[in-house]
C-alpha cells in the first residue's frame, strides 16, 4: 500500500473516532480485503487472513503459519496463528485489543455492495469486544475519489461515446432513408465498430432498444431477438465505455432517446417530459447543496427525481435506482443514487462521478434519459453535455 493512500485512510479513521481498518479475508469471501491489501501476487492463501489498518503506526497481518511463506521478504509486522483459539487471540494481538473497527459490513446490509464480513465472523468479532463500523465511506474515499488524470480520462471517454452516439443515429436515419433493413444489433455493431476504432473498451456490449424492448432496462440484442428499425419507433440507446491503453481510465455512461419520425406520440412525449424533469430535479438537489456547502446523501437524490415520476403518476413504471457510482468499474465503489433497492446514505463528496439515470418503463416503450455528473469541491458539473432535452429525430 503506497504511503499516500495509507495517510488518506489513516487520516478517515482518526476523524472519525476508529480504532483501525480490519480487512478481513477468507478465499475470495472479501473483494475489497483482496484488493486492498497488498497479497503476495500468484500467492496460495487457503486460510482465514486479515490486515489491519491501525489510525496510528503501521499494518500488519495475521496468517496461517503454514502460509507465513508466501509473504518472504515482506517488510510488515506478522502474527501467525494455526488453531482457532489462536486466530482469536491473533485478533487481539494484531488490533491492541478491541474497539470500534471499520469492517465490510453494513447494518441490515443497507448497502450491500460492501457487505461482505460473513454474519459468524461478526458474531465473532462482537464476543471478542469490537464494536463494528461500516468501512462504506473508507472505500469510497480510497476507490471511488477521482485523480485529475482520472477525470480526463472520463471526459475523453464521454466524448467517444458521444460521437458513437450521433453515428448510430446517423446510421439509423440512413438506412430508413434508403429502405435498408435495419436491426437492433446492426446499430449495436456501428456503436462497437467506433469503440474499437477510438480505443474505448465496454465491460459488455451496448444497448439498443426500439418500442417494448426500450420498456425493458437491461435488455439486451441478440440474433434471435434483434427487433428491425422502421418509421414510427422509439428508440432507446444506452452506451459506456472507458479508455483501453489509460491506466485507471474511469468509465462514461450515457443514454439517449430517439423517435424515427418527425413528431413522437403525445403520450411518448409527455413521459419523455417527465424522465426530463426527474433528471434535472435530481441534479438540481446536488448542485444546490454542494454549492451551498451542505451534505447531500444518496439517497436523498434518488428520492428527488422519483417523486417527480410519482406525482406523475408513473411511480410504478420507475423500477430501478436513479444512478450508480462510476470509477474504473462501470458500477464503481462509492455511492450511488439509490433509496429504492437500497436506501445508500453515503455522501456524495468531492471527487466522485455517479450516473443519474431516471426512466419509465411500460409495456409498449419505455424512456430513459442518462447523464455523468463529477461532484467538485463547490458544485456538481454535467460531464456528458450536450443535455438531451428531446428526441432525436431520425427519419
Amino acid at each position: 500500500m503506497n504511503t499516500e493512500k495509507l495517510h488518506r485512510i489513516q487520516t478517515l479513521l482518526t476523524q472519525w473516532g476508529l480504532k483501525g481498518w480490519l480487512l478481513y479475508g477468507f478465499h475470495d469471501l472479501n473483494p475489497i480485503a483482496n484488493r486492498l491489501a497488498p497479497r503476495p501476487e500468484g500467492a496460495m492463501i487457503s486460510r482465514r487472513w486479515a490486515y489491519w489498518i491501525p489510525a496510528q503506526g503501521e499494518p500488519a497481518w495475521l496468517v496461517h503459519a503454514i502460509e507465513r511463506g508466501q509473504f518472504a521478504g515482506y517488510d510488515a509486522r506478522f502474527i501467525t496463528y494455526s488453531s482457532w483459539q489462536s486466530f482469536e487471540q491473533g485478533l487481539l494481538a494484531l488490533t491492541d485489543g478491541p474497539g470500534p473497527i471499520a469492517c465490510e459490513y453494513s447494518p441490515d446490509c443497507g448497502i450491500p455492495y460492501v457487505s461482505w464480513v460473513d454474519a459468524g465472523t461478526g458474531e465473532q468479532l462482537r464476543r471478542l469486544g469490537y464494536e463494528l463500523h461500516s468501512s462504506a465511506d473508507l472505500i469510497q474515499a480510497i476507490y471511488a475519489v477521482w485523480t485529475p488524470a482520472q477525470l480526463d480520462s472520463h471526459r475523453r471517454a464521454a466524448a467517444i461515446c458521444m460521437e458513437a452516439k450521433d453515428r448510430a443515429f446517423d446510421a439509423i436515419r440512413e438506412g430508413l432513408h434508403a429502405g435498408a433493413p435495419l436491426t437492433e444489433l446492426d446499430i449495436q455493431q456501428v456503436i462497437l465498430d467506433h469503440f474499437q476504432a477510438r480505443g474505448l473498451e465496454p465491460d459488455h456490449p451496448p444497448i439498443v432498444a426500439v418500442n417494448a424492448h426500450a420498456g425493458d432496462p437491461h435488455y439486451t440484442p441478440t440474433p434471435e431477438r434483434a427487433s428491425p428499425i422502421q418509421p414510427g419507433d422509439i428508440i432507446l440507446i444506452d452506451l459506456w465505455g472507458k479508455l483501453k491503453d489509460v491506466p485507471d481510465a474511469v468509465f462514461a455512461d450515457m443514454t439517449w432517446m430517439g423517435y424515427a419520425g418527425k413528431q413522437p406520440p403525445a403520450r411518448v412525449q409527455e413521459v419523455f417530459d417527465i424522465v426530463a424533469r426527474a433528471r434535472d430535479a435530481a441534479f438540481a438537489l446536488v448542485d444546490a447543496r454542494l454549492r451551498a456547502g451542505e451534505p447531500v446523501h444518496g439517497w436523498e437524490v434518488d428520492d428527488a427525481a422519483r417523486q417527480v415520476i410519482r406525482d406523475a403518476g408513473y411511480g410504478d413504471a420507475f423500477i430501478h435506482r436513479t444512478g450508480h457510482s462510476l470509477d474504473t468499474d462501470i458500477h464503481g465503489s462509492g455511492v450511488n443514487i439509490d433509496n429504492l433497492e437500497t436506501r445508500d446514505t453515503r455522501r456524495i463528496i468531492p471527487g466522485i462521478g455517479f450516473t443519474i439515470e431516471p426512466g419509465i418503463y411500460l409495456p409498449e416503450f419505455g424512456v430513459r434519459l442518462e447523464i455523468d455528473v463529477y461532484a467538485h469541491d463547490d458544485r456538481a458539473e454535467i460531464t456528458t453535455l450536450p443535455l438531451q432535452n428531446a428526441f432525436v429525430q431520425v427519419y
